[in-house]
């Protein structure tokens, strides 16, 4: 069966990042985000910092997670960002740098349709294998893409 946030994944929402910085990598999500939403980028870039504050989303494995709820939000967004270079300064939970961030956004009253998104995210990439297997596929989307729907 494949996993419930591939559903919201198209191929264009591959992408491949330059930043080297947390700063530089979030900020690639955010401007392409503002072309798949209707919010703007100071509206994104406000959530995704203010979440960022609570706890780091860097859940560790080389995986980040950043994930925000924001009303109005007409259905949920998935970008996955791969990291042409390993984001040190990410503070992840297992202090270990950051090659994959997967972006979610979705409305703030559907929280049962968010965190099953964010647990099958969360289920499929925290497979060492699977994590090995995209970043070796690196920089072919498509192939990144066909692992991700496998």
């Amino acid at each position: 069966m494949k996993p419930e946030f591939v559903k919201y994944l198209q191929p264009e929402s591959i992408l491949i990042l330059d930043g080297e910085t947390k700063k530089t990598a979030l900020e690639e999500i955010i401007s392409y985000a503002t072309t798949r939403c209707t919010l703007d980028d100071a509206q994104l870039r406000e959530a995704i910092w203010k979440r960022e504050k609570m706890m780091t989303t860097g859940i560790g494995n080389g995986l980040a997670l950043p994930h925000i709820r924001v009303a109005g939000f007409p259905s949920p967004l998935v970008i996955v960002g791969l990291c042409q270079n390993p984001i040190a300064d990410y503070r992840t939970l297992d202090n270990e740098p950051v090659r994959l961030i997967v972006f979610l956004a979705a409305d703030e009253k559907d929280q049962e349709a968010y965190l099953k998104i964010l647990g099958s995210i969360s289920v499929k990439l925290k497979d060492k294998d699977v994590m090995a297997e995209i970043l070796e596929a690196a920089p072919d989307k498509k192939k990144i893409f066909a692992i991700l729907n496998k």
